[in-house]
């Protein structure tokens, strides 16, 4: 069948050719139809899906160089397959140039030209296109994961400079490998090559700090080694200094390629002038430089160098940008006392941070960084939260910079620091802290317990136990639930709640997270009294047990007994009956008594009223004393009799009482004799007559 269809194909298509070849040789133009075969790569290889169109190049009959060719054969647009080939029937009559352009998103359009003539041959064309990439990224600190401001980030002859953020953005780059270098002070220079592809890329590019294996070196940098000055004015540069060799060292400083008309002084925190600074090893130092220009000194750019250390020394190069007229003058210092702090995780640490405007008026904005998933608040003495304030001269504001690790993070020491920016003085401060992050959690913990481990119930009684599971790591977990040590014939189940809920036989906790359930434990019909201690467990990543205990106190049980189930008795007269209650528990009754049900009109009581006390195995005694009315008619009565007590209650019995003798038969005996002696003296009258 397919081959039949590809021969119908192929038998059209001749037909179509014969046509169009036999109209030009019609015309008296001999044409040749030529086959180019093609390929579209670009850096990495084969291009798939791009559209391929062929126009006629300026000079033919086409004014422009976009006119659709109508010598292609090829249904326009062409689409390369996934090995990046395409085919073009293009029909050839004189010699012609022909603009053949590739186009594709995130690609640059591209345009090969091609000339034939009627004695061109099928031929191969190679285009090679240039894929269009944006490469967005994030620079972080490898150990901390922390975002690295103010990092180089370099490829090719594009620079750009990370934010707070650590972000960084190229557009418009060649999609190729390439090697993006990072460069920062605190930091080794480091080249990663990546795979740029066409379109967005994203790279997350992890730097290490520097190290050295000397006992003697320092970095030395500046978060802005720029300032602008007016004449006759007087700015500060903030310098950094680490150690980053294995011993700790005081390090000299010296200026060079000083300009002779500045006045320069090297100044610590406290505004004294010094020429050497110690730092431990791995941690950073801090010194000002202060320039001051002279009245008559020109517009443009001055600098000098800060040499740090004799022994492998660092420096680094600082600018002054001079501008016609005064800038104003700026200046602040920040300072704390504690730059260290220990805290548990989960919990928050505050540093106090003082902010001292020495000179003009000005608007400092407050930043901070943190590493990843930490909480912090730049707060005034109230508590509340401020990120930018206004500072009068000579005026000073205390802040409190709050920090908190996550519940989950590491123990360990951690960096924050708090940046301070001068808007008119265009200055920056940061002042750096340490955070030893204390860990009291492990990632999996877990407790239970209940508000009452021991509990008392009676033989047969089914009794609940509330528990309360907490999750006290560091990460979620699925906790399944089990009883040991019950006696054998005892049964238990766990279930969501107290009541008829669904029965469970684990549970899931999210940390820091408490769930309740409830454990139904139900004794054997024929556990003796005694405490009897048994342990619940909890199962997971982490596990733990608590023990608990059911006091067995006893039974409830109560019998009714009723001597005489039969009384006679005439209206009127009163007759005394003894009821036995029996406890056949194995527990004390509590106040005992009878529920008597009675006929209407009957009087009944019973001796004693209440028994307050009734122990195991042993019988209470009652009488009861009846006495039915004086006109209760002679029949058969029932009295409803049943025990309770506290506790439990037995099943109603009863006592029928039949009435033998009533006042309205005595007096219809009387009535009846009466009748009898009328009619004895009516005969005697009638017959002694005669």
């Amino acid at each position: 069948m397919l081959k039949g269809k590809m021969l119908k194909n192929l038998r059209t298509t001749t037909l179509i050719l014969t046509v169009l070849v036999g109209l030009l040789i019609f015309n008296g133009v001999s044409a040749e139809i030529v086959k180019i075969n093609g390929t579209v790569n670009d850096f990495y290889g084969p291009v798939g899906d791009a559209e391929i169109k062929v126009y006629d190049a300026l000079g033919s009959t086409c004014e422009s160089n976009n006119c659709p060719s109508a010598d292609v054969l090829s249904l326009q647009p062409i689409k390369t397959n996934a090995n990046g080939n395409f085919q073009i029937l293009i029909n050839v009559s004189y010699e012609k140039t022909y603009n053949i352009t590739v186009k594709k998103e995130n690609y640059e359009n591209t345009t090969k030209q091609l000339t034939l003539n009627n004695n061109s041959q099928n031929s191969s064309l190679e285009i090679d296109i240039r894929g269009i990439a944006e490469i967005k990224g994030v620079v972080v600190d490898a150990e901390s994961g922390m975002a690295v401001k103010n990092a180089g980030v370099n490829i090719l002859d594009k620079g750009y400079r990370t934010g707070d953020d650590g972000y960084f953005v190229f557009e418009n780059v060649s999609a190729q490998t390439h090697t993006i270098t990072i460069e920062h002070d605190d930091y080794t220079t480091q080249g990663y090559p990546y795979d740029i592809k066409p379109g967005k890329n994203f790279k997350t590019i992890k730097i290490s700090k520097a190290y050295t294996t000397k006992d003697y070196a320092a970095r030395v940098y500046s978060n802005f080694p720029s300032v602008i000055i007016g004449s006759g004015e007087t700015k500060k540069f903030n310098v950094n200094i680490q150690n980053i060799g294995t011993k700790d060292a005081t390090f000299e400083i010296q200026l060079l390629d000083t300009n002779q008309n500045f006045k320069y002084r090297i100044l610590n925190q406290d505004n004294n002038e010094i020429n050497k600074i110690f730092v431990q090893s791995g941690k950073t130092g801090n010194f000002y430089i202060e320039i001051k220009t002279p009245e008559n000194i020109k517009s443009g750019e001055y600098k000098f160098r800060v040499k740090v250390g004799s022994e492998s020394p660092a420096e680094l190069t600082l600018i002054a940008e001079v501008t016609a007229g005064s800038t104003g003058t700026y200046d602040f210092d920040a300072s704390s006392m504690y730059r260290g702090k220990a805290v548990n995780a989960g919990s928050e640490v505050k540093f106090e941070v003082n902010l001292n405007n020495n000179q003009s008026a000005d608007t400092f904005r407050l930043n901070a960084g943190v590493p990843k998933n930490w909480k912090y608040y730049i707060t005034n003495t109230q508590g509340e939260e401020i990120t930018e304030v206004e500072v009068t001269k000579d005026a000073s504001l205390n802040l409190l910079f709050k920090v908190g690790p996550p519940s989950d993070e590491e123990k360990g020491t951690y960096k924050v620091n708090i940046s301070i920016t001068s808007v008119k003085g265009k200055q920056t401060k940061t002042l750096s802290f340490e955070v030893n992050v204390r860990q009291e959690k492990e990632i999996y913990a877990v407790e239970i317990s209940s508000p009452y481990s021991t509990k008392s119930a009676v033989v047969g009684e089914a009794i609940e136990y509330s528990l309360s599971i907490q999750n006290k790591g560091r990460a979620k977990d699925n906790y399944n639930l089990a009883v040991e040590e019950l006696p054998a014939g005892w049964t238990y189940k766990f279930k969501e709640s107290s009541g008829n809920s669904p029965q469970i036989s684990s549970a899931e906790v999210d940390t820091g997270a408490t769930k309740s359930i409830v454990l139904q434990v139900n004794p054997s019909t024929d556990a003796t009294i005694g405490e009897y201690k048994f342990k619940i467990n909890v199962y997971g990543k982490a596990n733990t047990t608590l023990n608990a205990s059911i006091l067995i106190q006893g039974s409830n049980a109560m019998k009714l007994r009723i001597d005489d189930l039969w009384v006679t008795i005439e209206a009127g007269q009163e007759k005394e009956t003894v009821i036995k209650v029996q406890n056949t528990g194995l527990s004390e009754l509590r106040d005992v008594e009878l529920d008597v049900t009675k006929p209407t009109g009957w009087e009944i009581s019973v001796v004693p009223s209440k028994i307050a006390s009734l122990p195991p195995q042993t019988t209470g005694k009652f009488t009861l004393k009846i006495r039915p009315p004086v006109d209760a008619s002679v029949n058969d009565y029932k009295i409803i009799i049943k025990a309770k007590s506290a506790e439990v209650e037995t099943s109603e019995d009863q006592i029928r009482v039949t009435i033998t003798k009533s006042a309205s038969s005595q007096w219809l005996g009387y009535a009846i004799i009466g009748i009898a002696i009328i009619v004895l003296i009516v005969i005697f009258k009638k017959f002694g007559r005669k």
